[in-house]
């Protein structure tokens, strides 16, 4: 009897559906695929129409050079590519796209039409193709250049599509992808049109113009150029003063010879290069250009190509370093350039073999990006009685009170008996007859406030606020827009009054009335990166905002402390459900006792 194979080859469609796998994870890489190719086809104007958040529609319009008759099918097979031809074309790499997979990893998960001419052409041709199978190619009339659409994105792959989001959380990926395009791009003109209306016209500009138009008017005026060029190797562009640091990385842009790209030593020798001019969890705002012979980088070592293996990553490290030092020191942000390495003297430091190896730059960097895991919370079981400090007189830990039951009232110490004092501008240390209590004075009032914000929307209630004297405009990114769009409603509830004005541009007239005057306008930018950055199976909605509003209202280290504001912020915290931990789940209160003292001291 014959055995049947249990290896065999699999289908075309099969297998294309697989490879999507890799290069599709959702609409905005579909957007990154199509985009790339229209600029490798020389494009200098580019049209991008977005419906129902790319699954509906994605189409991407392009004048560049067309594709001929002959290569049209071609081009929807498996590693077709017009860009390489040997195994040296992949040391030198000049284009974005490369890797023939991205028209039929699409094509096997949506229904696609390309229409497209090359100038030398009186007509144009139309090719369809509908979950993998090919339709007929045929003549029309058409204009130079190409237009493709993508309709019903993963419609024959259910499983992947329920895994999509809303149509604006979609809507936000593309425009993060979108961005990075038309920053690195300022001379091609760009259209995006966002379910029929149209959002962005970028005409040919220069790049300090094109940064305006994506970043923000208010952005402008606190940028500075960078320009540092050794050893062959060029970077340029431009640096965000301090007073523009965001509290998320989302304008933080790097290329590498036009390519988007990540990298964390680059990352990290910026933020050194910042020095301490940039406040805790601030991000500085930057928009960088790397210049150097593609035979010195692999670009080919993820499908997505946002990564990339320099051979001299080092150099890299101590330019940016020098570079962003010098630039800031240059406009009057650093104190003094007594650090900062010059010329000859990087090269040098280049050369030496410097004790900070790559991975130790990468893991100091990691370590700082560690995040907690969110409501890793315990109730603490009150009894009658409020808690207070006392608690810490009666129990070895926290932990164990919160797990005990049938716990009898808590005795709450006299306040006379209570003597606070502030460290660092950060703690509030308390004695206490066991030994000594710590808490953090910003994580407690991000849990007051966010007990007290969830309370007030899960009761479905509004805040009043207090109205301004003078109404704020601001013209947000368009990024942030879709954002605000999300949460206006909510923000609206809890003491915002806030209102569209025109386009992107908000007027805040009102705001709670525990926000410090003068703050308006960030506190509103720092929610919206707070809501943006926050793992969307963290929080539900109204935790989202009650959480962001809290983390950037709250006081904040540096902040100066009185006694009777010592005392009640303690006085709140203990009021709370969840007194120990931060909404975050960092730890709010540490007690130290006294046989750890003395341990301490042997």
């Amino acid at each position: 009897m014959q055995k049947s194979n249990k290896v065999h080859i699999l289908p075309e469609i099969l297998a294309n559906k697989i490879a999507a796998g890799e290069v599709v994870e959702r609409p905005a890489s579909v957007v990154k695929e199509l985009i790339e190719n229209a600029i490798d086809a020389g494009a200098n104007a580019i049209q991008i129409y977005i419906a129902g958040g790319g699954k509906k529609l994605i189409q991407v319009v392009d004048n560049g050079c067309g594709i001929g008759e002959n290569d049209l099918p071609i081009a929807f097979e498996r590693h077709a590519t017009s860009k390489i031809r040997s195994e040296k074309d992949l040391e030198a790499i000049h284009s974005l796209g490369f890797r023939g997979e991205a028209l039929p990893s699409i094509a096997s998960v949506a229904q696609v039409e390309i229409k497209t001419k090359e100038q030398s052409e009186k007509l144009g041709l139309v090719f369809t193709i509908d979950g993998g199978k090919k339709g007929a190619l045929r003549k029309t009339a058409a204009n130079r250049g190409t237009s493709i659409s993508i309709r019903n994105l993963f419609f024959n792959t259910p499983a992947r599509r329920k895994f999509l989001k809303s149509d604006n959380a979609e809507n936000q990926q593309i425009l993060i992808v979108l961005k990075r395009f038309f920053l690195a791009y300022p001379d091609i003109d760009f259209q995006l049109t966002l379910d029929d209306k149209q959002l962005f016209s970028l005409k040919k500009t220069d790049l300090k113009e094109r940064l305006v138009e994506v970043f923000g008017a208010e952005q402008g005026e606190n940028l500075i150029e960078l320009d540092e060029r050794v050893a062959g190797i060029e970077i340029n562009g431009y640096l965000g003063k301090p007073q523009i640091a965001r509290r998320s990385r989302s304008q933080q842009h790097l290329y590498l010879n036009g390519r988007p790209i990540m990298d964390r030593n680059i990352s990290y020798a910026v933020y050194q290069g910042y020095g301490d001019t940039l406040d805790e969890g601030a991000h500085p705002v930057y928009c960088l250009f790397i210049e150097i012979d593609p035979a010195f980088v692999d670009v080919n070592i993820h499908p997505t190509k946002m990564q990339v293996r320099f051979s001299n990553d080092r150099t890299l490290f101590y330019l940016f370093l020098n570079g962003v030092k010098k630039t800031l020191n240059s406009h009057g942000v650093l104190a003094d350039l007594s650090s900062v390495n010059q010329g000859s003297a990087i090269q040098k430091a280049v050369i030496e073999n410097h004790e900070q190896s790559e991975n130790e730059v990468k893991k100091e960097f990691e370590l700082k990006k560690t995040k907690p895991s969110h409501f890793n919370l315990t109730k603490v079981k009150k009894g009658s009685g409020q808690i207070s400090l006392a608690y810490f007189n009666h129990h070895e830990s926290e932990q164990e009170n919160v797990q005990a039951s049938g716990q009898q009232s808590l005795l709450e110490e006299e306040k006379s008996d209570v003597r606070f004092w502030q460290v660092h501008k950060k703690y509030i240390f308390s004695e206490i007859k066991s030994g000594l209590v710590i808490i953090d004075q910003h994580l407690a009032h991000a849990r007051i406030l966010f007990e007290k914000t969830t309370k007030l929307l899960n009761d479905q209630r509004t805040s009043g606020g207090q109205k301004l004297l003078f109404p704020q405009k601001i013209t947000l990114a368009l990024d942030d827009f879709l954002v605000f769009k999300d949460i206006y409603q909510v923000l609206n509830q809890i003491g915002f009054t806030i209102n569209v004005f025109s386009g992107n541009t908000i007027i805040i007239e009102e705001m709670p009335a525990d926000v410090k005057i003068g703050r308006e306008s960030q506190i509103l930018l720092d929610m919206i990166d707070y809501y943006k950055n926050t793992s969307q199976t963290s929080f539900n909605l109204n935790e989202k905002i009650a959480a962001a509003y809290a983390f950037k209202n709250a006081i904040k280290t540096g902040d100066i402390l009185n006694e009777v504001q010592m005392h009640n912020l303690v006085d709140q915290l203990f009021a709370c459900e969840y007194p120990f931990y931060s909404p975050s789940g960092k730890p709010v209160i540490v007690s130290m006792e006294l046989d750890e003292l003395a341990r301490r001291f042997k």
